[in-house]
């Protein structure tokens, strides 16, 4: 890669501060789509820090980047909570397609190279569209993400999880789930426990969609996932 293109991958627009650190950009993705992304910089920068990617759900598609924090991490980040890591919120603005998980990866590894992020602590974080997005990023680049939050995905890739057999998951899902069957998180669980120790599952008995709130809302999640590391 040539010095200008790599200095036109790289370069962030910056376009308004949305809270605290919560700040908005854009670029252009390879095939021209212009791809925007809410950036959290953690107040308390350490030397290096963590990094969650962070995927929203199908409902918030759309070209209006402020619909990327209704739910999950930048909504928690919205409401003032501070987290210890870097949070990349990129916005799918195809309302009816699927995640763009090579752009997704490729922005993500770019962050990690211009940030003092550490890189064997970055983390996979999504629910329902966006749970079958990190998905594809994970199997697709085995031994890069430390961990992951799955949550009601939407699509589970069974014929490859055992590409991600060494990433830790902790999968998330309402049993009255009527637009997700929980049946595949179970089954991917079943199946990822075999291959890797460190993997949990948390079901809700009343939950039926919406099974994020709980899960972003729990501090013992943030825990878990921080302990862990390539």
């Amino acid at each position: 890669m040539t010095n200008k293109i790599r200095l036109l991958f790289l370069t962030l627009t910056f376009t308004t501060t949305m809270f605290a650190q919560l700040s908005s950009h854009k670029k252009e993705a390879v095939n021209r789509v212009e791809m925007q992304y809410l950036l959290y910089t953690p107040t308390q920068n350490n030397e290096k820090s963590p990094l969650v990617v962070f995927l929203h759900g199908g409902a918030e598609s759309d070209k209006d980047l402020n619909v990327a924090k209704a739910h999950g991490i930048p909504k928690r980040i919205t409401e003032g909570k501070d987290f210890p890591f870097y949070v990349f919120a990129p916005l799918n603005p195809n309302k009816k397609g699927l995640w763009d998980d090579r752009t997704i990866h490729n922005m993500a590894m770019n962050l990690a190279d211009s940030l003092p992020i550490d890189k064997k602590r970055i983390y996979l974080a999504g629910l329902s569209r966006g749970g079958d997005g990190i998905w594809r990023i994970a199997v697709n680049n085995p031994n890069t993400y430390a961990a992951m939050i799955s949550v009601c995905a939407a699509d589970i890739p069974m014929i490859y999880i055992k590409w991600a057999k060494n990433l830790p998951v902790w999968f998330f899902h309402g049993e009255k789930d009527a637009v997700v069957p929980v049946e595949q998180t179970k089954e991917a669980y079943n199946t990822l426990k075999k291959l890797n120790p460190n993997t949990k599952l948390t079901l809700y008995p009343n939950a039926t969609h919406d099974s994020w709130t709980e899960t972003y809302n729990n501090e013992a999640v943030y825990s878990w996932l921080l302990k862990q590391h390539l």
